[in-house]
């Protein structure tokens, strides 16, 4: 009988089964001893759920907002959202929906085996925060305005004359030099200062390496807000929908800087008035100012650092340009004809405006009694310059 036992024993059995049970024994004492650490463990893991959630809606609410100032900016204006705004957006939904998967492993692992997914929810608490400081997007949500210069306008050609490239040429030569920011382009009304600058306009147009943005704005019935939303108008602003003067002009003037190699032209400049009221920004390299005003004071109280007058014609220049505006395409005049443009373009003292209007008046004219009435309205001073 103890040799039928002794042989049992030896068959292995009874042994592997004893090995098995001591085994788990050691295995359960280990996870005794350790079930501390586990359970603090699986209390991080609960916090750090719960802690992607808060964090995950906070990333959701600034999606919408995000989502909703790019309706209201793209409604007021014809600019295309950014690309890195586009790609934001794109990055947002793909890791809402892996923090969906996320949460829906959570529900179906059992509760010994969630502690697995615990390096991955700590991976997207990381990427999630990464998320919401990019989304802060302190550059704005849209790039500048397609037609970052504007359209060349259609003006008349100017005569080429010497007092017509001289000023042309002082003021570009103001602009092209990098300490001059404020410019001043003054002279009589009707002398031509607005075709001049018209010019000036196309001109920064054509040359494309010259400056980014060229704006053009005439000053009416002046005021600091209606100067403002006229600016804002040029700029991709419009409409400026601030009520308070100095937060209008704070918005303005970071959105000036922001173009940075840009020129804005005030014509037909009457009053002298602060630049900060209304949100022109004047450091060098930024945006640079060109002004046109009838007086000189007014280019000295803006504190233009370079000033171009715009003088009249001489004789010779004006009665050319009476005669282009005539259209005479190879005719001459008759004697007394060609006496009265001598006369008229006189009386009009050089000044641009009255001398073309005049002479459009008696384009294609042969009667030689309109002319006489033409230089009988100059010489009573009754025509409107």
């Amino acid at each position: 009988m103890g040799m039928e036992f002794l042989a049992f024993l030896a068959s292995g059995g009874v042994m592997e089964s004893l090995c098995n049970k001591i085994e788990h024994l050691k295995n359960l004492l280990t996870f005794i001893g350790e079930l501390p650490e586990w359970l603090n463990y699986h209390d991080r893991f609960v916090e750090n759920v719960q802690t992607l959630k808060r964090k995950m809606e906070a990333l959701g609410c600034l999606e919408e907002d995000v989502n909703e100032q790019l309706e209201i900016e793209e409604s007021r204006s014809r600019k295309k959202r950014k690309r890195e705004v586009e790609n934001w957006l794109r990055n947002v939904q793909t890791k809402k929906n892996e923090v969906q998967r996320i949460d829906q492993e959570v529900r179906e692992t059992k509760i010994f085996l969630r502690p697995l997914l615990g390096s991955r929810i700590e991976k997207n608490i990381r990427e999630v925060d990464e998320l919401r400081q990019e989304g802060s997007f302190s550059e704005g949500l849209l790039l500048e305005a397609p037609q970052t210069k504007g359209e060349a306008l259609l003006i008349t050609q100017m005569v080429n004359n010497v007092t017509s490239k001289r000023n042309l040429e002082n003021i570009w030569a103001c602009l092209t030099d990098d300490e001059i920011v404020r410019i001043g382009v003054f002279g009589k009304e009707g002398v031509g200062k607005t075709l001049i600058l018209s010019h000036i306009y196309n001109r920064l147009l054509e040359n494309t390496g010259t400056f980014d943005h060229v704006y053009l704005v005439t000053v009416s019935q002046f005021s600091i807000h209606n100067l403002q939303n006229d600016i804002a108008k040029e700029v991709g602003l419009d409409p400026l929908d601030e009520t308070d003067e100095m937060k209008r002009a704070a918005k303005l003037s970071n959105a000036l800087q922001r173009r940075k190699k840009s020129v804005l032209i005030l014509d037909d400049l009457r009053i002298h008035f602060p630049l900060e009221k209304v949100g022109i920004p004047t450091q060098v390299n930024g945006c640079k100012l060109i002004l046109a005003t009838q007086s000189s004071g007014v280019c000295r109280k803006m504190g233009c650092q370079k000033t171009v007058e715009v003088e009249p014609l001489p004789v010779e220049e004006a009665e050319k340009l009476f005669k282009v505006n005539l259209g005479l395409n190879n005719r001459t005049l008759d004697p007394e004809m060609e006496e009265n443009v001598k006369l008229i373009v006189k009386k009009c003292d050089g000044l641009r405006r009255p001398i073309c209007k005049m002479a459009e008046r008696l384009r294609a004219v042969d009667d030689i009694n309109e002319w006489r009435n033409a230089l009988t309205e100059v010489r009573e001073s009754k025509m409107d310059q």
